[in-house]
């Protein structure tokens, strides 16, 4: 629906659930995207986050990333919670297809993502929270002209240790 220049975003549909699951399974793949326990999913609650993630929802909006060449289902991105007297919203992103990061695809998906929030929702601000040990997402994202503007100290715990989340933002007008 929403094309970059190496990605689309677009609708999920059923054909992106087995990939869906596969990537909530996959530890590597999680561990720098979800503060949550790292606990296995089912089909079934695959199935039922997908069905959260349609036009109709009212705090989350979420789109599959897809390989604009091939066509690939390679992750998802979207807005996790959107806060609509203040237009603001939180953006995550996961690239689930390993061989695809670092390559651009995700930058590109943030970007087109963005740009929806401020163009389409007409959001003033979009923030992102990152792991302190996710050094490729931060990397992406002050790319995409997000700056940090604060840190919560040892708020995530992951792997016997508690790491600092890294609170980044980027603001509609720069002046901002």
């Amino acid at each position: 629906m929403y094309e970059g220049k190496l990605v689309r975003l677009r609708a999920f549909d059923n054909g992106d659930l087995m990939k869906c699951l596969a990537y909530s399974n996959d530890y590597d793949v999680m561990r720098g995207a979800s503060g949550a326990i790292l606990f296995p999913s089912t089909v079934d609650d695959a199935a039922r986050e997908m069905g959260k993630n349609t036009s109709y929802s009212s705090g989350e909006y979420q789109f599959a990333v897809e390989t604009l060449q091939e066509g690939l289902f390679i992750g998802k991105c979207g807005f996790t919670r959107v806060n609509w007297k203040n237009r603001l919203a939180e953006l995550a992103i996961l690239i689930g297809e390993k061989e695809y990061r670092g390559k651009g695809y995700g930058e590109d998906a943030i970007r087109l993502l963005c740009r929806f929030g401020f163009e389409e929702m007409n959001l003033r601000k979009i923030k992102a929270f990152v792991f302190d040990f996710n050094e490729a997402a931060l990397r992406c994202y002050e790319k995409c002209g997000f700056r940090r503007e604060a840190v919560l100290k040892k708020e995530m715990y992951r792997e016997g240790a508690y790491h600092d989340v890294i609170i980044l933002s980027l603001f509609r007008d720069a002046e901002e």
